[in-house]
């Protein structure tokens, strides 16, 4: 296959079900769902201790999934809904 037509059949990888971290923001108690998302937002938390702390309340989150929430790029909903 040509990189043309690979680029012709690419689909948004954004598009379909909500992301890992968008679904555990809005299945969270409401204080922890703010501190999360206040969390995101803040650039001095890596997305490693992002990883790291919800690993320790039990929520198994790849480093790599916490990166593409923050930079918009999962397939959820959260730069519409705010987290």
């Amino acid at each position: 296959m040509s990189i043309a037509q690979r680029i012709a059949d690419y689909r948004d990888p954004r598009i379909g079900g909500r992301c890992f971290t968008c679904n555990l923001i809005r299945n969270l108690p409401a204080e922890e769902a703010e501190a999360l998302k206040r969390a995101m937002k803040d650039k001095r938390i890596s997305n490693a201790g992002l990883a790291s702390i919800l690993k320790a309340e039990g929520y198994r989150l790849a480093e790599s999934t916490i990166r593409r929430h923050r930079r918009g790029e999962c397939r959820g909903e959260h730069q519409r809904e705010g987290f």
